[in-house]
């Protein structure tokens, strides 16, 4: 019983560390300025979001995979960079957060693996967060 509630207890840490960086991240990402390049701003954002997991999204842990959506206010204008658990990245929103298409916002999404184990029984988890922010830079229209 010991082992399964101190294993139980680490993976709800875990939860709360991809918690706590996809929040940071979201909330780093809505101040900062894309300067006319969403790829690098998406780097930029997910160089933020990896260093916040403190390792838990780290090449090689199990199911680790995460999404950063920048949506521009339009039904056409989201960039997205998705890292899914076999390191391909995909394009699209992360996911439906019941806003629209006309708000200006970033969405990130954060999914990792963890195991629940006591003795004879173990239980693979799959632990998933996201954060949305409203993008706060001051956008200059045309």
């Amino acid at each position: 019983i010991i082992l399964g509630l101190v294993s139980a207890g680490v993976a709800y840490n875990l939860k709360i560390t991809l918690t706590h960086a996809a929040r940071e991240a979201a909330r780093y990402a809505a101040i900062l300025p894309t300067d006319g390049d969403t790829s690098a701003w998406l780097t930029e954002v997910e160089t933020h979001l990896v260093a916040d997991a403190t390792g838990a999204l780290d090449t090689g842990q199990p199911g680790a995979a995460y999404c950063i959506a920048f949506v521009d206010g339009s039904s056409t204008g989201t960039e997205t960079k998705n890292l899914t658990e076999d390191g391909t990245v995909t394009s699209g929103w992360c996911f439906d957060d019941l806003r629209g298409t006309d708000e200006w916002r970033v969405q990130i999404e954060v999914r990792r693996d963890a195991n629940l184990s006591a003795l004879v029984f173990s239980k693979t988890v799959t632990l998933t967060t996201d954060a949305v922010s409203r993008y706060e830079v001051q956008v200059s229209g045309p």
